[in-house]
């Protein structure tokens, strides 16, 4: 199956978005909020429906769209398109099918069409997230083996923890020596009851014959039911051994050719590489023989002296020992205060347990930001409503006094109002009024002008004065002039006297004029003046009944609004109060969802969270400091075993940890100065030992390569080499038939294989045991039948007085013991049948798994993992590159975590003709380094070609390790951005 696209309608933050094309490899890239999870979600939802509201996954509710819901485009190889499509309804949602041939279909459909898979096995098949990888970094020893093995063969360790829970609750139930155990105590009651019954039964003997008749049929019924589950089981195997007879016999074949071939170690030319080696050690060992004789004498000169054999291999460690020392002595200071602070969150965790009543927390609440947000945002609506509450009631208040007086003011302003005539009459005696005042105006601005024009006759008069003196000015020199004949000059002044009389004339007109005009003008002004009334002011009573008919619409409308105000007040107050009433809701659904006690109060909400998540900080500190005091008793340990190995190198007998350093630094030095006096000598020696070693170290390497083909090949002429050649591709051919056989089986189908000589007896015998089925069962019918009556006998018998008191409270204590019983045997069934499947599960599938993440765990390693290797007995083994087989706990955390990925991508590869799903990861790889990360996005390239991969990630360092084109880019508020030519849009 594979994703095409999809449309969301409604979905968290999402509205109205569409990713029209989706790729077999798309790499979801965006930063913290951006809507990856939520489109992982929304894949989820609409595949297997909606969460409930009861559940603690998040239902994703878009804030501010009705719209909830979706569909999603998938394509498959029988059906082909297929539109899924999920709106808002009952329980997980309505869903709508829409197969490509038209044909429309609801859940009934869509079940069949994800092969019955659901949300839970999805998610632990297809679905990887850092959650899986950090499971690892955490588990320990062997615990780190059975989670891969489980990883592998279900996605998960959901059922290991089933099996481990169903064994702790059979404990409690029972134990075989225990005295604490429900059934422990009922059967030590029941036994002491039989005891009494029997001293009460002595007394009737054909109670007795009765009881010994009913003891025999229950042995006789006891040995059929047995003898029946033995033959059953034997049918089964039967059955099992006829459907797989043609394999096992062709199993059969190939194993008794391999026995007589034998194992057939044939190396790749080996005869040419064996003739090149010798001739090289020849020649090798001519240059030993003459470096080993210049070497020999020389050492002959090196005097004794020698330093100690048993300390020098020891040094370096004894230099590391004593650097060591002030971190020894630090690490036991730390030690005391690790304890001093484990104590310390101890008690302090205790104070907040009791400051809050959390006696007994069933399980982990949710200490997020966004629930204290939430409880914050909660407490402040609840402040904000209270505010706004009060506040409403003080402006009702205000508002209906405002209203009264407003009403009040608007009679007042009536009684004062004139008619509309006198009103009508009232305008034109104003406008009358006006014109008065205008023509009284202009009276003040004509004696106004007077008075200007008098003030102007002032100073024009000594204006004419300077004027004069200039004329007469002008005249002297206009006569001097002409006298001596200056006519240039002449002319000026005599234009001077011409304009002087000219402007003279003109002034002396227009002043004359302008004072008759004025004069004129003053008496009439006077004259309507004089015609106004003393008494009555027009505009003054006009302004006044204008501004009272203002007053009164401003007024009307006040009241009206008032009205209004008061109206929409009581619906706030209203509003507000239902509002109050969820928010406390919300608020005690708070308190249970954080474990608090009912009558906890809202106001210290904020409080108790803050305490919560110190508690679970503090525990957090604890655990972390309980490891880091277990990690420094530890490296304390392995300094002192150091310390103790060194002292027994240099024959010392470990005291006082300090004085043993004192002696091992005393020996340190006296080495040291022998391998001063021995420096000399060595440097001598040196050049030729090392030409020596390099040489041997040659010849070893060329006789180790010659005795490894003579090893592998076991011939020493080539004739018998190429006959050793066939026989070895024989045995190759037929291993790799084997090996395809060995997958269909395992080794019990094989061992009752090996019980039959042929398939008729084999026929024979399973027609025979469904004889002795028949025939068991039909006995079993006939003695329940003979218990009946027996029963029915003894039940008449056993009828009155003590003996009938005593017998009740034995059946009483029996039938207790029996419920008990019953559930004990339930749980055992259930860790039988869980074990059971798990074996043929990991039988079946886990090999595949391992075979295929064989080839992807190398690949993530580079090749220093070359191989896996499953035990029947439930253990993985990992080969290294040098040969050493190793479990998972011995491998270091980063290639513990490649081994998870490789088994769950193998698992899904083994799965995908029963299952074909896409793989969903989110940001499971972010701790890796550069060169890891890289080797496992090239897998997922890889895997994407048969499998269609997501992955969710906001680490760019990621994204640049895949192609532009397989890159959809997700922006914080939601915008988005592609790097391909990919159609995205958002509506």
């Amino acid at each position: 199956m594979k994703i095409k696209s999809l449309s969301i309608y409604g979905y968290g933050k999402f509205t109205g978005f569409e990713w029209n094309t989706i790729g077999s490899l798309q790499v979801v890239y965006g930063h913290n909020e951006a809507g990856k999870s939520t489109i992982m979600s929304f894949i989820h939802s609409i595949l297997f429906g909606f969460p409930s509201r009861q559940s603690s996954q998040l239902r994703y509710e878009p804030k501010f769209s009705h719209a909830y819901g979706g569909r999603i485009v998938i394509e498959t190889e029988t059906d082909g398109e297929v539109v899924i499509e999920r709106m808002k309804g009952k329980a997980g949602g309505e869903v709508q099918v829409q197969f490509e041939d038209g044909t429309m279909g609801g859940e009934e459909r869509l079940i069949p069409l994800l092969s019955g898979m659901n949300k839970t096995l999805y998610q632990n098949l297809f679905s990887f997230d850092l959650k899986g990888i950090q499971e690892v970094q955490r588990l320990k020893g062997t615990e780190i083996g059975r989670y891969l093995l489980a990883a592998g063969t279900f996605g998960t360790d959901q059922l290991l923890s089933v099996e481990e829970d169903l064994k702790k609750e059979s404990e409690q139930l029972f134990k075989p020596n225990g005295r604490k155990p429900k059934l422990n105590q009922l059967l030590q009651q029941l036994k002491e009851s039989e005891q009494e019954l029997k001293k009460v039964k002595q007394q009737n003997n054909e109670y007795e014959s009765l009881l010994l008749q009913k003891d025999r049929l229950d042995q006789k019924r006891i040995k059929l039911e047995n003898e029946l589950k033995e033959k059953t089981a034997k049918l089964q195997k039967a059955t099992t051994v006829l459907e797989k007879w043609s394999i096992l016999q062709e199993d059969h074949r190939i194993e008794q050719r391999l026995e007589e071939l034998g194992w057939v170690d044939f190396p790749v030319d080996g005869l040419k590489r064996y003739e090149k080696y010798l001739d090289k050690q020849i020649l090798l060992r001519n240059q030993i023989e003459s470096v080993v004789r210049k070497l020999e004498k020389t050492k002959q000169i090196r005097a004794e002296s020698q330093p100690s054999t048993a300390f020098q291999p020891v040094i370096h460690r004894a230099e590391k020992l004593i650097q060591e020392w002030p971190l020894f002595l630090q690490n036991q200071e730390d030690i005391e205060e690790s304890k001093r602070k484990i104590e310390e969150n101890k008690v302090r965790i205790e104070e907040i347990e009791q400051a809050l009543g959390l006696y007994m927390m069933k399980e982990k609440p949710n200490l997020g930001i966004a629930v204290k947000e939430e409880i914050r945002k909660l407490r402040n609506e609840q402040l904000k409503f209270q505010l706004q509450a009060e506040d409403l009631s003080k402006q009702l208040q205000k508002v209906s006094a405002e209203y009264v007086e407003i009403e009040a003011q608007c009679q007042s302003i009536e009684e004062n109002l004139w008619s509309e005539a006198d009103f009508k009459q009232l305008q034109k005696d104003k406008n009358e009024w006006i014109r008065l005042e205008e023509l009284l105006q202009e009276k003040k601005n004509q004696s106004q002008n007077r008075q200007d024009l008098h003030k102007v006759k002032k100073q024009n008069n000594y204006i004419r004065i300077g004027e004069g003196l200039l004329f007469f000015l002008s005249l002297m020199l206009f006569v001097w002039s002409i006298f001596t004949t200056q006519w240039l000059l002449g002319l000026f002044t005599g234009g001077i006297c011409g304009y002087l009389l000219l402007s003279a004339f003109l002034v002396n007109k227009t002043k004359k004029s302008s004072d008759e005009h004025l004069t004129l003008q003053i008496q009439e002004l006077t004259v309507e003046l004089e015609k106004r009334s003393k008494d009555y002011h027009p505009i003054i009573v006009y302004e006044e009944q204008l501004e009272l008919r203002n007053e009164w619409k401003r007024m009307y409308q006040e009241l009206d609004q008032a009205e209004q105000a008061k109206r929409d007040l009581l619906d706030q107050e209203q509003q507000i109060n239902v509002s109050l009433d969820r928010n406390r809701a919300k608020l005690q659904t708070c308190k249970e969802s954080l474990g608090l006690p009912v009558d906890f109060p809202h106001i210290r909400l904020e409080e108790a969270i803050d305490l919560l998540t110190e508690r679970e900080e503090r525990q957090r500190k604890l655990e972390k400091l309980q490891r880091s005091l277990q990690e420094k008793d530890d490296k304390q340990m392995n300094w002192l075993q150091e310390l103790g190995f060194i002292a027994g190198a240099a024959e010392y007998t470990l005291g006082d940890p300090s004085e043993t350093l004192f002696l091992i630094k005393q020996t340190l030095k006296q080495e040291e100065e022998k391998l001063i006096r021995q420096k000399e000598w060595e440097s001598k020696i040196e050049e030729l030992e090392s030409e020596r070693q390099t040489l041997e170290s040659e010849y070893k390497e060329y006789n180790h390569l010659l005795n490894q083909l003579q090893k592998k090949a076991g011939t020493a002429d080539e004739e018998s080499f190429r006959a050793k050649a066939k026989n070895h591709e024989e045995m190759c051919q037929l291993h790799s038939r084997q090996q395809i056989l060995q997958d269909q089986l395992n080794q019990s189908v094989k061992e009752d294989f090996s019980l039959y000589a042929s398939q008729d007896e084999l026929k024979q015998e399973h027609a025979q045991l469904l004889m002795f089925i028949k025939e068991i069962e039909r006995s079993l019918k006939n003695i329940r039948q003979e218990a009946t009556t027996l029963d029915h006998q003894i039940g008449v018998l056993e009828e009155g007085g003590t003996y009938t008191e005593k017998l009740h409270r034995f059946y009483q204590s029996q039938s207790i013991f029996q419920e008990e019983a019953m559930n004990w045997t339930k749980v055992n069934m259930a860790i039988s049948l869980l074990q059971a499947t798990m074996n043929n599960y990991i039988l079946d599938r886990f090999p595949k798994v391992v075979k295929k993440a064989k080839e992807y765990f190398a690949f993530l390693t580079d090749g220093q993992y070359p191989s896996l290797y499953y035990q029947e007995n439930g253990q993985l083994y990992v080969e290294r590159k040098d040969g050493a087989l190793m479990e998972p706990f011995e491998l270091s955390q980063g290639t513990k975590e490649q081994l998870y990925i490789a088994l769950r991508f193998a698992l899904v590869f083994v799965i995908q003709s029963n299952y074909s799903f896409p793989i969903m990861i989110d940001d499971g790889f972010v701790n890796f380094d550069k060169n890891r990360t890289k080797k496992v996005c090239t897998l997922i390239q890889k895997i994407s070609e048969d499998t269609q991969v997501l992955l969710f990630t906001c680490h760019e360092h990621i994204r640049e390790l895949f192609p532009s084109d397989c890159i959809f880019t997700l922006s914080k508020n939601s915008e988005l951005s592609s790097e391909s030519d990919k159609s995205h849009s958002m509506i």
